[in-house]
């Protein structure tokens, strides 16, 4: 300042008042209060005194009542600052104490000369002191020699007679930090650096001064500490402004108290380390902890990309709140929401409604997050719900933490899964409970009326017809007609009521709730009759037909096994009977299954042994009363039960898969010993639809005729509506070249079927027969004698030879001769003979042999 800076005599004035407080002569005025008062230091004192002198509360003392001869001993640390209202300007004067700290003589000193760090700790606290009207304190905190020194600072607005603002600062006790640190930084080894901000002339920090540090921070800074002390930040990092790393320092400095932030910077090697700062202030002064967390953020590198990289859908959601956080690209692309929707979600947004409270009690009742890895649900943006294997984990995500969730679409392998266990459970074929479940549902029934009281019913069915379908149209029109077969069943079914295919032509019925006889009665009919109906089948009519076996438990047996068992001795009886019917089970039952599994093995063991016999019954023409033919039937004398009916036997022979061999026994048997007939009379054999699946039953006839020297004309084979219940191209070729080898073919049993109409359009028989079921009620049944007259008329028209067959009376003969009928053939003309008997009786018949 010049010679005019102290126009008031200010300086003299404030200058003689410390001399004489030095000197301890002079008299305070007479509102001086003295600062020696015992028990008081020096800035508690001044304060006192300060509040004492107001007048009146926001009037600020006068400079003269406070300075002027009452600062006493403590006149060494004080000094006093000019200022223009608002801000101080220079340093008048000040007391030694308050020199050496100042590091210099003052002389009217212009703040702004100072070093930063005295110049900021100044001019802070006496700015406070001036606009607020009130002392202020603050530490002024600056390095010395290597020592962190920290020194109290106390402001006090004054105002002098003249009306000029002036400051008086005083200089508490000063705080040398040197061995604290050092205690500190030698302590652990993780970097440490103790800063000072550097200001500029506006008060903006500009840069730290490094105090301290400690061999950590050396080692990360790759420098060592002496070259590090003292030295300006930015000039041991030259990028630092570029990189903004002063930016985080400032506002922690300007804000106060401690945080922390992620810094990046590259060492004069080139070497990029990523470090971990962390930050507390007083003042200006910047403790700094440094941890080098390159290698974390490396695995967090790696671990975004995997993260963001990784082609299973992936999200990050805070456990608190559920919101979703982030999501991967993958989950974008599964999913169909947008990232920007995503990523606003919560979990509960992704799943069903019904899954929403049993995902919070997973993830508030375990903190281990097992209950979220496993089976969920989840909802895509289209709506669709897809089924995921979930995988979570806690994480710490930007600070806080958080659930890593990894979902896993197992749709496709859960219906995969599906499939094979109801593939292991259903019918391929039919989509039927197969026996495996079927069986499960029994064993279940069975506890539940074991433990409840009730009745269980169990039906065990065969369809009649399925092997002649298989050999006659194939597999595949086989498996149509399971199929329809399967769906038929299920519509005679109760609502509680199971059906299950058991294999092949095997289906069951678990009739459940069963509260008498009577109801199983009802379905079993219902069955029967619903099966008795024809079956379409790639455009052809098949009349199947079913047998039915009935047990109920626990009358019948309390276990599936012998439930089964009994089911099927039933069902055994049911075919045994003429099949297309139903029998409950009885105790007797398995007495005759034992008599039919010992009647089995006799047959086979006749037939293998040349025990059967070959009996021949006569065909007449009404016309002249002539034999034109004999049927070849099939006996079997037992040595125990003496002759077995054929009604009994023969079918017994189809289930076990003999009927073909012992009809292409017969055939050759019955073409030989027509060859010792008189010309003229033919021989007629059946033909048995096994034969016809062989698919070798032309030539099988052709070497019979060659075998026996039998003229082809005097051959006729009888074929059931079995054989013709689907005309495939196989059936119908071999008929053809039966015909074209010279035989015959005449129609069996004639009337009984649902299609026997339309199968004289398939093939032009030679002969039709009409069964002995009608010929039985001829003059009786009303129905029965048109229907014969029907047939009688139709062949006529046709060009067919008419035969009724089971003719026993002179009435029956009566009404088929009055009615045009070709031919007869039953007990009233002749019983079956031994081929002996036959040759006898050829030889005596004339035609007036039989009539009334």
């Amino acid at each position: 300042m010049g010679r005019n800076s102290d126009p008031f005599g200010l300086l003299s004035e404030f200058q003689s008042s410390v001399s004489h407080a030095r000197s301890g002569s002079g008299r305070p005025s007479q509102h001086t209060i003295s600062l020696e008062a015992e028990g008081c230091d020096g800035a508690t004192a001044l304060q006192q005194r300060w509040h004492a002198l107001q007048t009146a509360p926001g009037v600020i003392p006068s400079y003269e009542d406070l300075v002027l001869g009452g600062l006493g001993r403590h006149a060494d640390n004080t000094a006093l600052l000019t200022s223009n209202g608002q801000a101080p300007l220079a340093i008048l004067w000040g007391g030694a104490r308050f020199e050496r700290w100042l590091g210099q003589e003052i002389r009217t000193l212009d703040i702004g000369t100072l070093p930063d760090d005295l110049a900021h700790g100044i001019r802070e606290v006496a700015q406070d002191a001036l606009q607020s009207g009130a002392p202020a304190t603050t530490h002024c905190i600056r390095a010395r020699q290597g020592t962190i020194e920290s020194t109290g600072l106390l402001a006090l607005p004054l105002v002098n007679r003249h009306g000029l603002s002036f400051v008086l600062l005083f200089i508490e006790g000063v705080t040398s930090r040197l061995d604290l640190v050092d205690a500190i930084f030698t302590a652990t080894n993780q970097g440490m650096l103790a800063l000072s901000a550097i200001r500029n002339a506006q008060d903006e920090v500009v840069d730290f001064t490094i105090l301290a540090l400690n061999e950590g921070a050396a080692r990360l800074l790759q420098r060592s500490a002496s070259e590090l002390s003292l030295k300006r930040l930015s000039s041991v990092l030259p990028n630092l402004p570029a990189d903004n790393g002063l930016r985080p320092l400032v506002q922690i400095l300007g804000k106060g108290g401690r945080d922390s932030f992620e810094f990046t910077y590259r060492t004069s090697s080139g070497k990029q380390i990523d470090l971990r700062v962390e930050v507390g202030c007083i003042g200006d002064l910047l403790a700094v902890t440094l941890a080098d967390i390159s290698d974390v953020k490396a695995r967090e590198a790696s671990s975004r990309l995997l993260f963001e990289s990784n082609p299973v859908p992936m999200w990050l959601f805070d456990p608190d709140t559920l919101c979703i956080l982030q999501v991967n690209d993958a989950a974008v692309a599964d999913y169909g929401y947008p990232r920007e929707r995503f990523e606003s979600m919560t979990l509960l947004d992704i799943r069903p409604r019904d899954e929403w409270e049993h995902l919070r009690r997973s993830i508030t009742n375990d903190s281990s997050l097992n209950g979220l890895n496993g089976l969920w649900r989840h909802l895509k943006a289209d709506g669709s719900i897809i089924d995921v294997d979930t995988f979570a984990r806690t994480i710490v995500f930007e600070g806080r933490s958080a659930v890593l969730a990894a979902a896993v679409d197992v749709t496709e392998r859960r219906r995969a899964e599906a499939r094979i266990a109801y593939m292991a459970h259903h019918d391929a074929l039919t989509d039927l409970p197969n026996r495996v479940l079927f069986r499960t549902r029994l064993e279940a029934a069975l506890a539940h009326i074991q433990k409840h009281g009730g009745e269980v019913g169990l039906l065990c069915l065969d369809l009649d017809n399925l092997k002649v379908v298989n050999d006659t149209l194939g597999h595949p029109a086989g498996d149509e007609f399971l199929r329809k077969a399967a769906a038929r069943l299920q519509e005679c079914l109760r609502e509680n009521d199971l059906a299950a295919r058991l294999g092949g032509d095997e289906f069951a019925i678990l009739h459940l709730r069963s509260e008498s006889r009577s109801s199983l009665t009802t379905l079993a009919a219902r069955v029967v009759d619903a099966f008795n109906k024809p079956f379409l089948v790639q455009g052809q009519s098949i009349i199947s037909g079913a047998s039915i076996g009935i047990a109920a438990a626990p009358a019948d047996g309390a276990s599936s096994d012998l439930l089964l068992r009994n089911a099927d001795l039933a069902l055994y009886c049911a075919k045994a009977e003429g099949r297309r019917t139903y029998r409950f089970f009885e105790a007797e039952m398995d007495i005759r299954l034992q008599a039919r599994k010992v009647m089995e093995q006799d047959l086979r063991q006749a037939f293998a042994e040349g025990a059967l016999g070959v009996h021949y019954q006569p065909i007449v023409s009404l016309n002249g009363g002539r034999i034109s033919g004999c049927e070849a039937l099939l006996r079997w004398h037992h040595p125990c039960h003496g002759q077995v009916s054929p009604a009994e036997f023969v079918p017994l022979a189809e289930d076990i898969g003999l009927i073909g061999a012992i009809g292409e026994w017969i055939l050759r048997r019955a073409c030989r010993e027509a060859v010792t007939w008189p010309d003229g009379i033919r021989v007629a054999v059946n033909l048995s639809p096994a034969q016809f699946s062989s698919g070798h039953v032309v030539e099988s006839v052709r070497s019979s005729l060659l075998d026996a020297g039998l003229d082809p004309n005097r051959l006729e084979l009888e074929i059931t509506e079995s054989v013709l219940l689907l005309k495939n191209e196989a059936t119908m070729s071999a008929l053809h070249a039966l015909r074209d080898l010279g035989v015959r073919i005449a129609m069996d049993d004639f009337g009984t079927g649902y299609s026997s109409l339309s199968y004289l359009r398939s093939f032009p028989f030679d002969k039709i027969k009409i069964d002995r079921s009608f010929v039985r009620e001829l003059g009786e049944n009303m129905h029965s004698t048109a229907i014969i007259r029907a047939i009688i008329g139709l062949g006529k028209n046709l060009g067919h030879t008419i035969v009724a067959e089971g003719v026993e009376t002179f009435e029956h003969l009566g009404h088929l001769k009055a009615d045009g009928c070709d031919e007869v053939q039953g007990f009233l003309l002749s019983r079956p003979l031994p081929a002996t008997e036959l040759r006898e009786l050829l030889s005596q018949w004339h035609p007036g042999s039989f009539g009334p």
